[in-house]
């Protein structure tokens, strides 16, 4: 009779320039490159962000009481690890307010390929918006920057949560008005995780998924 909280460090290339001040950031990727802005993995980035704060002696998790000898360093261990997480027990002992407070952890901003769903890494696109605009524009494709708090995302596991749900699936509206076959990725509804990519998800609750939902 446990609660569960599985947090996933969505990796598909992550930066660096932790602290951003809002003023004349890029706009576009030629400025990106030119800026000499590098691309580090989530993993990496909340590693490096940790450290930071422990050398500076700032508090970790603000307003979590109990844990500093038994869950803080156990979390702490695993963000320097670069591990994915699981935190188990009982309701009410903060465990997606822990979760929720790694976003402390990521940089304050970062680039994306502007308009993408899924935060494409303009140096490294992946979806086929981003990597057909960048074969299109070159070095004046746009670009936005996008707050630490837009890339957190949580679920909370129910019995009826789809892979539709988490990962995606094809929207046949969206094939038909734009005249694609199905198998084509611009007809594909982006679930969650997804849209999450190059941040930190978290579900809620995982034994009250399904099964196979829990395998897929």
């Amino acid at each position: 009779f446990y609660n569960m909280v599985r947090v996933f460090s969505r990796n598909c290339n992550e930066r660096q320039i932790g602290q951003a001040d809002g003023m004349n950031l890029p706009s576009t990727l030629g400025e990106l490159r030119a800026s000499g802005y590098r691309v580090l993995p989530v993993k990496d980035e909340l590693r490096r962000n940790l450290i930071a704060k422990i050398e500076k002696g700032e508090r970790l998790f603000p307003g979590i009481i109990g844990y500093d000898e038994t869950v803080v360093p156990a979390l702490v261990n695993a963000i320097l690890a670069k591990h994915d997480i699981i935190l188990l027990g009982l309701r009410g002992q903060a465990k997606t307010r822990i979760v929720r407070q790694l976003v402390s952890l990521l940089d304050e901003v970062i680039p994306i390929v502007r308009g993408s769903e899924i935060n494409d890494d303009p140096l490294q696109p992946v979806s086929r918006y981003a990597v057909d605009l960048v074969r299109e524009k070159g070095d004046g494709t746009p670009i936005e920057w996008i707050p630490r708090a837009r890339r957190y995302g949580e679920k909370l596991a129910t019995p009826d949560v789809t892979i539709a749900d988490l990962i995606g699936d094809i929207d046949p509206i969206k094939a038909a008005t734009q005249r694609l076959h199905y198998a084509h990725e611009g007809a594909i509804h982006f679930g969650i995780i997804p849209r999450t990519n190059r941040g930190i998800f978290a579900i809620n609750e995982l034994p009250d998924l399904a099964p196979r939902i829990q395998v897929g």
